[in-house]
């Protein structure tokens, strides 16, 4: 009577571990053959790094081979690219693939020890490298004790990273891109463009401020000075920029 049991549940184990070992050889087969030779990569959800970067991030040097590719990032953990939360493959066909990136919501970044320390809307430190991300301003004049990765900032008001988040928007929303933007306390501000200081003031009329900088973006090329936005509004007719003695 025991023996009449045990047959049963060996017979599915055999032939599980046949139809594993029949799909991999049908899988080595194919390879060989060069179905799965991969001759076109999709790559969406990237900001920070290009697409070839990201295919070099992610294929290595396994690029030939879809089906091994999608199969490692279906089973197997991620490697950690820096800026980069997670990413997902998916089998196109045997000869594409795509790659779908998501991005850590980095806003700006402070220089500590000798490395820029970004960090999301939330002022959590999402990385410290010494690379330089493209587009992402530097901000100083934020007074902190501690820097510790995945935690917050230990600013004395957190509050100042709404202001970050709201100004870093309206700069994206107008495609300006300045070298730096400069806390003097909670609630006056100023940012670097070249040689070029604009002092905003206020986070007053902010919208109306970047919009009318970004007009005259080509004309500040080449200078050095303070540019006065402190007051301005969309009714004002006159700005200054003040040249550096």
């Amino acid at each position: 009577m025991p023996n009449t049991h045990s047959l049963p549940k060996k017979l599915p184990t055999k032939f599980l571990i046949f139809l594993i070992l029949l799909a991999l050889i049908l899988m080595l087969f194919l390879s060989f053959a060069g179905v799965f030779r991969i001759s076109e990569v999709i790559v969406t959800g990237n900001e920070y790094y290009t697409k070839e970067e990201i295919v070099d991030f992610v294929l290595g040097e396994d690029l030939q081979n879809s089906l091994y590719i999608y199969l490692r990032y279906q089973y197997q953990e991620h490697q950690v690219i820096p800026f980069i939360d997670t990413f997902e493959v998916s089998l196109n066909s045997p000869n594409s693939i795509s790659i779908r990136v998501y991005e850590k919501g980095i806003v700006g970044y402070v220089r500590y020890l000798g490395n820029n320390v970004y960090f999301d809307k939330d002022g959590i430190v999402v990385e410290s490298s010494k690379e330089q991300m493209e587009n992402i301003p530097m901000i100083s004049g934020l007074t902190f004790n501690q820097l510790i990765l995945y935690q917050p900032l230990n600013v004395q008001d957190p509050t100042i990273f709404n202001m970050i988040l709201n100004i870093t928007q309206i700069l994206k929303k107008y495609e300006l891109h300045p070298d730096e933007i400069r806390f003097r306390g909670i609630s006056e501000l100023s940012m670097k463009m070249g040689e070029v200081q604009v002092a905003l003031g206020t986070g007053e009329h902010m919208d109306e401020k970047i919009a009318r900088i970004k007009q005259i973006e080509g004309d500040l090329e080449g200078k050095s000075g303070t540019l006065h936005m402190e007051n301005y509004t969309d009714e004002s007719t006159h700005i200054s920029l003040e040249a550096v003695r």
